[in-house]
């Protein structure tokens, strides 16, 4: 009998999920083209350099409605609460898979929640340091230096995230990456993941 499975997200929010991802790759690629010579080739992804540079904007502007748009989706499910507090206290036995030392999950737990706020500070300072690039005109060169240096971490600490953000959701935890692919996940991953939301789902 095929194992039970949950409706985890739905048909909107998995496309805001990939058009955010998508995008955000191709915005470290071409950024770091143009931060590395070395690495310039990585422009053949929009047509070469040229185009590269004229669309890398646009797809930022792209990249911050889709996080807007995750904003408005998810900003109540990321309050992090006092049972949010203990898993980060747990977070060494969630590392380790010492899932009998870690506080039971909601729908998220507390480390995508974290996720997600570090992730929405850095699309702020994205598009916060990104719009001057865009339109130097008029700005002061030292100013649009510190935009580019902020661009440019903000850029790398959001690909290590997104780094351990893939690692965990497949590598790790086999069975995550499916709830953004056909938005379920198995009775068996629920119960194990997140038991509170489990709970939720089941009634007991």
């Amino acid at each position: 009998m095929a194992e039970r499975v949950f409706n985890r997200f739905t048909y909107f929010e998995r496309i805001v999920h990939w058009v955010v991802g998508v995008t955000f790759v191709v915005l470290l690629a071409t950024g770091l083209a143009f931060s590395h010579p070395p690495l310039f080739w990585l422009t053949g992804i929009l047509g070469g350099g040229p185009a590269a540079r004229v669309l890398h904007p646009w797809i930022g502007a792209l990249f911050s409605v889709g996080m807007g748009a995750m904003a408005f989706i998810w900003l109540r499910d990321m309050v992090l609460d006092e049972s949010d507090w203990r898993w980060l206290r747990a977070v060494k036995h969630y590392a380790t898979r010492d899932s009998r030392n870690v506080p039971p999950a909601g729908k998220y737990n507390a480390g995508q929640k974290m996720f997600f706020w570090f992730q929405a500070v850095f699309a702020v300072a994205h598009l916060g340091s990104g719009i001057p690039l865009w339109f130097p005109a008029g700005f002061d060169a030292a100013l649009l230096q510190w935009m580019r240096l902020i661009h440019y971490a903000v850029t790398l600490g959001g690909g290590l995230l997104l780094i351990v953000h893939v690692y965990l959701g497949t590598i790790a935890y086999p069975g995550t990456a499916r709830a953004m692919i056909d938005g379920t996940v198995t009775e068996r991953w629920a119960r194990h993941h997140h038991p509170r939301w489990h709970e939720e789902q089941t009634g007991r």
